[in-house]
């Protein structure tokens, strides 16, 4: 399946040719581990991040080769929600589970802030969850990732999407607060009218 852009010379091509594309941990939370695992439920409903301090599991020889690297894209392999995020080197040592794929870009071809801000385009999870669809869950095969293709601007071009997606999250995240903090006056002003 192909994305369709409205640049005609844009070249796109096919997931396996610009990322290595593995699976997320098979392993589970474990009390005696010491490194975070990323689970859906430590991400908010806009796929940012929210907490690493959740859950962890051990190292061992298993768990190792699953460490996840900076600039590496994580998307939802399954679930009810379909976004993709970038990990950043300032986290500590991390671990994603099963849940994600972890795609490792091919970064002298795409940028991975740039393939996060096209993984979240409408258009691109419309036409993932078409992919995955069949279930009643989300559920998109690594085999379906790999033959997806998708647009290649410059590196150049790549670094702006990603700029203006990224001050578009930053955009909602501020209205999301603004909400938030009008909602805790609304409710401190009811209930001083209330105590009259």
């Amino acid at each position: 399946m192909q994305l369709q852009s409205s640049t005609i010379n844009m070249m796109h091509k096919l997931f396996k040719d610009i990322a290595q594309i593995k699976t997320g941990y098979p392993g589970q939370p474990d009390v005696a581990g010491s490194i975070p695992f990323i689970q859906l439920r430590q991400f908010n409903e806009d796929g940012i991040l929210t907490s690493l301090e959740s859950e962890c599991i051990k190292l061992d020889e298993k768990s190792q080769p699953h460490l996840l690297r900076n600039g590496d894209v994580l998307l939802v392999a399954k679930g009810n929600r379909l976004f993709a995020s970038v990990f950043e080197k300032d986290y500590t040592p991390t671990i994603a589970s099963s849940s994600f794929f972890v795609i490792t870009p091919n970064t002298k071809i795409v940028y991975p802030d740039y393939l996060a801000a096209i993984l979240n385009a409408p258009q691109t999870k419309n036409a993932l969850m078409q992919l995955g669809a069949g279930t009643n869950i989300f559920s998109l095969r690594k085999s379906e990732l790999e033959a997806f293709e998708i647009p290649i601007p410059p590196l150049i071009k790549q670094k702006q999407i990603a700029k203006v997606a990224s001050l578009h999250q930053q955009e909602i995240e501020l209205a999301n607060q603004i909400i938030t903090q009008k909602k805790e006056l609304y409710k401190a002003i009811i209930s001083k009218i209330i105590k009259l």
